[in-house]
């Protein structure tokens, strides 16, 4: 049985740039947590603050539960029980750095986990930031550096091609190993930033560790890159039909696309099984592959002791 399904949002929950949640997602997720024994609810990039416009301000009870900021924040029935920010003293360090080596194009933005309307690009002007519309459209407050507060998601945003921002990405990895740089999308040349080592899968483990279950009991969704760890960690993983290829090779169970609301189908798929019990159909329908398990649920070993960062 299922006992905790988390999605990933952006283009596989909600399809990208739709802005919000379908009301049949919505309901598929409320579903999923009326179901006995089921837990459900975002395992994200973004922000616990950027839930209220994604589900709507009358869906709160959809990301209760949920891993954020790719695993560097973890709620439990809509308490915080995890959350770690890049350090400040690298992420200025970081700053400088993106402006010597791309100018205005490139700058580092921050989101404040608890509230919206108060993201900021650090390290270009006002005047910069209305150069480069493409890069920083959705931003209207700039800053000289990080200011004070919860900004623990932290991006890199340019209107550089993806191509350009493969080959910074390659030198970041190399001039600052304490972070781990991935991309959100397959298209994207926005690039994710964290404490290295924090991913989706480590949030995952803290959430686990707290609800005592297994990961057979887990279920996930996903569709890009910063999904893989998920993706290749957990049995019973899931990706949409528009997933990048390494996803699709690496889910063992495989679903529509994002457009179809495919998620929200097998949302209501695990809470219809919680009532008896038993595994979701569509689950049962593609036979064995590299996932495949036998036996009970497997315990959570080797996890430490959950803390506020």
């Amino acid at each position: 049985m299922i006992k905790l399904a988390l999605s990933d949002l952006d283009n596989t929950l909600i399809p990208y740039g739709q802005g919000r949640a379908s009301d049949a997602a919505i309901a598929a997720v409320r579903a999923a947590n009326a179901a006995p024994g089921v837990l459900a609810g975002p395992i994200s990039g973004r922000t616990v603050a950027m839930m209220s416009w994604m589900f709507e301000n009358d869906a709160a009870d959809c990301f209760q539960t949920g891993v954020f900021v790719n695993g560097q924040v973890v709620r439990l029935r809509g308490r915080v029980i995890y959350q770690e920010a890049p350090a400040r003293e690298s992420l200025e360090r970081l700053v400088a750095y993106l402006r010597e080596r791309d100018g205005e194009r490139t700058a580092l933005t921050a989101y404040e986990n608890n509230s919206v309307n108060v993201d900021v690009v650090v390290g270009i002007t006002d005047k910069e930031l209305a150069r480069h519309p493409k890069a920083f459209h959705a931003f209207r407050r700039t800053s000289a550096h990080i200011p004070a507060g919860t900004y623990v998601k932290n991006n890199i945003h340019s209107d550089h091609s993806r191509a350009h921002m493969e080959a910074l990405r390659r030198d970041l990895a190399h001039d600052f190993p304490e972070f781990d740089f991935v991309f959100p999308s397959a298209t994207s040349s926005t690039l994710d930033i964290l404490p290295v080592g924090i991913s989706k899968m480590s949030g995952l483990t803290v959430l686990m560790d707290q609800l005592g279950i297994g990961i057979n009991e887990v279920c996930v969704f996903g569709d890009s890159e910063n999904d893989l760890a998920i993706i290749e960690g957990v049995p019973n993983s899931v990706a949409v039909s528009n997933a990048a290829p390494e996803v699709v090779a690496a889910a063992r169970w495989h679903i529509g696309a994002v457009t179809e609301d495919a998620v929200a189908k097998a949302l209501l798929d695990i809470a219809d099984a919680a009532r008896t019990a038993d595994m979701p159909a569509f689950m049962r329908e593609e036979g064995e592959d590299r996932h495949a398990t036998s036996g009970a649920a497997a315990p959570i070993t080797g996890v430490g002791p959950t803390h506020m960062g």
